[in-house]
């Protein structure tokens, strides 16, 4: 019988040479989508996506990366933002389901037609006509999350709230960041012009969550809202509210578990808020400039060239080289 020391053992696993330079690109395909799932998408279109070929196939041929679009630091205006926008929705193969960032109408319009299956909608900043807005929405009649800021008022005879629920009666959560501006140079917080809420006629049955900051509510407003939404568990609305609570009122209002109310022309103490027993009460709380080249380039296997360029075929307008 032969003794153990002569028994055959496994070689020992070599360790790579000190300064020897990994193959990254051979790492296997799973293994590369599990890190990259890690990623957002500005730190794979600017960055892992740049390291090899093998690298920028997973990113772009694998729709599950880019289920939720989250490009918060872009600047949209620019064309830059808008290609690294367009291409991150163009990669999920229609399959996005959430896309958060800036926005202005073409944008948006676009992104609807790519992203059909839209369940969450952040738009920080939306730099467009409300009726752009409302033609968005009414693609998109699935929606259940949306949160938006927009840039201009609505007209006399607008409402901009009811038109949203019409478009998106399933929604579970609204935010709307309302603008402000001043009457004069030297304004106080009171003397701000503000959004009109008029309130909706449309029932939103699904509807959890409202927020609806920097706006001019009235009583007639809130009572709409409160009948509307038999299902609020969360109101938050500040900037400045016109109207009595009287009895009935605090009897709808205590029937929503998180309430804030502006009390008055003004929200900018604790103090101007209602309180009810009943309720639990809460206060409410780069991506750089990109110069492009013209050139319509191939992708290479070096990524020398400048990745800029890369996002030519994806822009609209692309300033011409001097």
């Amino acid at each position: 019988m032969p003794s153990s020391s002569s028994r055959r053992q496994k070689p020992p696993t070599l360790a790579p040479a000190p300064g020897e330079a990994r193959d990254w690109a051979a790492l296997p395909q799973d293994i590369l989508l599990a890190v990259f799932l890690k990623l957002g998408p500005l730190e794979i279109m600017q960055g892992a996506e740049l390291v090899c070929t093998a690298w920028r196939r997973v990113a772009v041929d694998e729709p599950i990366l880019w289920r939720r679009v989250d490009m918060g630091t872009v600047t949209t205006w620019s064309a830059a933002g808008r290609a690294m926008a367009r291409a991150a929705v163009d990669r999920g193969e229609g399959q996005c389901e959430a896309f958060s960032g800036p926005c202005d109408s073409d944008l948006l319009l676009c992104l609807i037609e790519r992203a059909p299956c839209l369940k969450s909608l952040h738009l920080s900043r939306f730099d467009g006509p409300n009726e752009a807005l409302e033609v968005a929405l009414k693609k998109i009649p699935l929606l259940e999350e949306l949160e938006v800021s927009p840039l201009y008022f609505s007209s006399g005879t607008e409402n901009l709230l009811e038109s949203v629920c019409q478009a998106c009666p399933l929604l579970t959560k609204l935010k709307m960041t309302f603008s402000t501006v001043p009457v004069d140079d030297g304004y106080y917080d009171e003397d701000l012009i503000r959004e009109k809420i008029k309130g909706i006629a449309t029932t939103m049955c699904e509807l959890r969550t409202l927020e609806l900051l920097d706006c001019d509510l009235t009583a007639e407003g809130l009572i709409a809202i409160l009948d509307c939404c038999p299902a609020l568990e969360s109101l938050n609305i500040t900037g400045c509210f016109d109207g009595e609570m009287d009895t009935e009122l605090r009897a709808k209002c205590a029937r929503v578990k998180n309430l804030t109310i502006p009390d008055g022309s003004s929200d900018s103490s604790a103090e101007d808020y209602y309180a009810f027993d009943d309720c639990e009460w809460s206060l409410g709380d780069e991506f750089d400039q990109i110069d492009y080249g013209h050139h319509e380039l191939p992708f290479y296997e070096s990524w020398e060239i400048p990745y800029h360029q890369y996002y030519h075929h994806f822009c609209d307008e692309c300033p011409e080289d001097d």
